[in-house]
């Protein structure tokens, strides 16, 4: 079949986005043909210049658009309508996408003419038979609702629409810890998910929020597609240093010279959670902290920070006062995966980091998220014993976390058992290609 792959978000620099998305592109292309692709650039919180009035007509819109200033205009508009409805910009007024799919579509092809750079979103744009949609972490319940699933229910909506197949894979369903639950958006989320041909979570809560708030519809449960690349990581070829690896912007002596991963090392990443970017200074206090206690406790162990994605700015902060060398989000994904997979412990707030990690055994210790992901992933995982630690870690908490690594990062039948478990979910991962049919 003809696919049009929806939610590619390799071009964000998140290291999540970019593997899975991979990963899950590539169990696609092998029986069928990716004929679109429709990034995640603009479905986020990240809208471009977009300019929408609801009260403006289609040729008010034109009118605009002829404007030979209006690359410019644009800019003007979007930061004037940022400024007046402030915190209600997204899903209102100036914003194309509502709980009203039907409007959406109205009002997002009356607003294209003037927002060309959304034309990628234009069903109308492509000749093809199926949909697949990247679930990936896109559907948590939060209030208020997340834009980037409220978009992605659209373009199913629509594809529906058009009579074409959908399918909804790799995919999590949760509610947001630090939010209430919305019953509208799940409510919404259920009339479009009755008409998809197919729906698959990757892990077991998600299939028990699905039968609490979806308790009609069928859902297949396979691993994350990025479970497939156990062999890619598994293939010989370990990252040795810095200097063949260096990341765009990171071209600097110290990373030519600095970074060696031939010796044993543990690494630290932030989380997921929304309460890092809210409490900044608290997360720099807390991992700071932490890091200076791995230094004490580990001394034949190099610490290395980790930042994979843009919530995990403040580590640079962390990396200026205790010394230990950034890992940047900018690194080449492949070599990322590699590290990972060797690090002797992971401290970390992340789905998809860990899920590397795990390819090649590396432990983690798993701290709390923007979902229930870092605890369903250890259900996955089959890990012995499954604790979840503050992503803002107290001193106590940072104590506990390194007595259980102390007790763990030289037993190598914890390592089997993970990579092994690993292995397994990667054969049942690679059949979510089977469900395209």
């Amino acid at each position: 079949m003809r696919i049009l792959y929806v939610s590619d978000n390799r071009c964000r620099g998140n290291y999540g986005c970019r593997a899975t998305s991979t990963a899950l592109s590539q169990l696609v292309e092998q029986n069928h043909e990716i004929v679109g692709v429709i990034s995640g650039k603009y479905t986020n919180w990240s809208p471009g210049n977009l300019v929408v009035n609801k009260s403006r007509s289609a040729r008010k819109y034109k009118r605009l658009s002829k404007s030979k200033y209006w690359k410019y205009l644009s800019q003007i508009y979007y930061m004037f309508h940022r400024f007046i409805s402030k915190k209600n910009f997204f899903l209102g007024k100036y914003d194309f996408i509502n709980y009203d799919l039907e409007k959406s579509i109205y009002e997002f092809k009356k607003c294209l003419i003037a927002n060309e750079y959304l034309s990628e979103f234009n069903l109308d744009n492509y000749d093809f038979d199926a949909m697949v949609v990247n679930g990936e972490g896109s559907f948590i319940f939060a209030t208020p609702a997340w834009r980037e699933s409220m978009i992605l229910m659209m373009l199913m909506y629509w594809a529906k629409k058009k009579n074409k197949k959908v399918y909804f894979l790799n995919a999590m369903l949760s509610d947001d810890p630090n939010s209430s639950h919305n019953q509208r958006a799940v409510e919404l989320a259920h009339s479009v998910f009755a008409m998809c041909d197919v729906l698959q979570v990757r892990e077991y809560t998600s299939l028990q929020y699905a039968k609490l708030y979806f308790k009609d519809l069928t859902f297949a449960v396979k691993p994350d597609a990025l479970f497939t690349w156990f062999n890619l990581v598994n293939d010989g070829f370990n990252v040795e240093n810095g200097k063949y690896f260096m990341p765009y912007g990171c071209e600097t002596n110290e990373f030519y010279y600095k970074y060696d991963f031939t010796k044993k090392y543990i690494l630290v990443c932030g989380s997921s959670s929304s309460l890092i970017t809210k409490k900044h200074d608290d997360a720099v206090e807390a991992y700071t902290n932490l890091v200076m206690q791995l230094q004490k406790t580990f001394v034949n162990h190099t610490i290395f920070l980790v930042q994979p994605c843009e919530g995990d700015e403040f580590l640079k902060e962390v990396s200026k006062r205790t010394g230990a060398l950034l890992i940047p989000m900018e690194m080449p994904i492949v070599a990322v995966a590699k590290i990972l997979a060797n690090a002797s412990v992971f401290f970390t707030g992340r789905y998809h980091p860990a899920i590397l990690a795990s390819l090649g055994g590396t432990p983690c210790l798993f701290m709390s998220s923007n979902s229930h992901k870092t605890n369903s992933l250890q259900n996955l995982l089959q890990y012995d014993h499954i604790s979840e630690f503050s992503c803002l870690p107290s001193d106590d908490e940072s104590k506990q976390m390194i007595s259980i690594a102390k007790s763990i990062i030289d037993d190598e039948k914890i390592r089997f058992k993970i990579k092994n478990r690993a292995k397994d979910l990667a054969l049942e991962a690679s059949t979510i290609k089977d469900l395209i049919k």
